[in-house]
């Protein structure tokens, strides 16, 4: 285990109060550069709070949950375009926004790692991506922080 995630490892399972063997570390849901990071840009002259990554991928990529949790919202939203929301308990949501496909419904439990849609060009986007988020008791929280560092896919860019 690299030495960063051995470190979340461990401000993970403090903070949710389990044992390192008891839980399975969150993990990227796809391996692939990063092209937009959390927090304040600018289109064009306005500034804007974006909140969560924004990962380049083609139409069609697996995208694989964050970690284990229940579906909480499988289906169409402004601006998201198709859209999952995993909550994962103890005030832990993911949501992977501008998907070409859902493979899950409402309800249903999933494992960590498993494949829940496509990425796709759906909602407010100029091309296919996958939008990600991280929420912690209702507030948006940099997905880097939570996972340990950036995928490997973007680990030597700046």
């Amino acid at each position: 285990m690299r030495p960063v995630r051995r470190h979340a490892a461990a401000v993970i399972t403090g903070l949710l109060g389990m044992s390192l063997s008891s839980c399975h570390l969150p993990r990227w849901p796809v391996e692939a550069p990063l092209t937009s990071g959390f927090g304040l840009r600018f289109l064009g002259l306005e500034p804007d709070v974006h909140r969560g990554v924004d990962f380049a991928v083609s139409e069609g990529t697996p995208i694989h949950a964050m970690a284990q949790g229940r579906i909480q919202f499988a289906g169409t939203m402004a601006g998201f375009g198709k859209v999952i929301w995993i909550n994962h308990s103890q005030g832990l949501e993911s949501i992977y926004a501008h998907l070409s496909t859902i493979d899950v419904r409402v309800g249903q439990r999933v494992g960590a790692g498993e494949i829940i849609g496509e990425s796709g060009a759906t909602g407010d986007v100029t091309a296919a991506h996958l939008h990600f988020e991280v929420w912690r008791w209702g507030k948006p929280v940099d997905p880097i922080l939570i996972l340990g560092g950036k995928p490997q896919a973007s680990a030597k860019r700046p």
